[in-house]
């Protein structure tokens, strides 16, 4: 059967998409690749940091759908930033570990509900943001850091703690931007957890295990924190309801699985 063209997918699935052009690329960890899109329409980016787009591409006799969540931090490059994991004979890894300056690819949205309620940050008395991550489920983050800092400037009273969970400190993700964020803002809390391999002279910020594990450290105050879970279904599925178990409401979490789909 010949490959359907991305012109009759969009017709029957009702779904806009648009043409997005590589502009850079760059490994940031053993497994994860840092890729640069702009509009080939020379449209602006707009997005909500926290929501994802979706690429669309042909493969064999159908086409393809894989979710990212954009990494980029608004203000900087204005570019559709994100990162992907390498999955081992998948094709949407084989086909973004491949890509190259000039190449373009279909792609739809920016969507998705794991974002800041800003009417919570304005409070005279806001509730404690605590960012929980594992692996690529960090990118988000990442692109909450602009609008992060101006509520955090402007109200000594939020407090945000961002905790991450990766296999090694070779794997932290963008470790530098958030230690360097968290020095730059005292209201902000920064802290890595390595389920594999421990540096040689760890930090205060720095413990073995994973992130759920370590959850307890924070002083977790149901009915006033506020809880977002991204990442690895293992890591929410724990998380989850060990967070319920403490008579945490599900309007204060706020969870997107991160699955490796081949």
């Amino acid at each position: 059967m010949a490959v359907l063209p991305i012109s009759w997918y969009n017709r029957r699935m009702a779904i806009t998409t648009y043409t997005l052009k590589v502009e850079w690329a760059k490994m940031i960890s053993p497994t994860v690749r840092h890729i640069a899109f702009s509009r080939v329409d020379g449209a602006a980016l707009q997005f909500i940091p926290g929501q994802f787009i979706t690429l669309h591409f042909p493969f064999e006799d159908k086409i393809l759908r894989r979710s990212y969540s954009l990494a980029t931090v608004p203000g900087k490059s204005g570019l559709y930033e994100l990162a992907a994991g390498f999955v081992k004979h998948g094709p949407g890894s084989e086909l973004l570990f491949g890509l190259e300056p000039g190449d373009s690819i279909e792609a739809s949205g920016p969507v998705g509900r794991l974002v800041l309620c800003e009417e919570t940050l304005k409070q005279a008395e806001p509730p404690r943001h605590i960012l929980v991550a594992t692996g690529t489920g960090v990118t988000p983050y990442r692109a909450m850091l602009t609008q992060l800092s101006e509520h955090l400037k402007h109200n000594p009273k939020l407090k945000v703690c961002l905790f991450f969970g990766v296999q090694g400190p070779e794997h932290l993700l963008y470790g530098e931007e958030f230690e360097q964020f968290a020095q730059e803002h005292p209201n902000f809390e920064f802290y890595a957890c390595y389920s594999r391999q421990m540096p040689e002279n760890p930090k205060a910020t720095e413990f073995q295990g994973y992130v759920q594990q370590h959850l307890e450290k924070l002083n977790l105050q149901p009915g006033h924190d506020h809880i977002y879970l991204c990442g690895n279904p293992n890591m929410i599925d724990q998380a989850f309801p060990l967070l319920q178990s403490l008579e945490f409401a599900t309007r204060d979490i706020k969870r997107e699985k991160y699955i490796s789909s081949k």
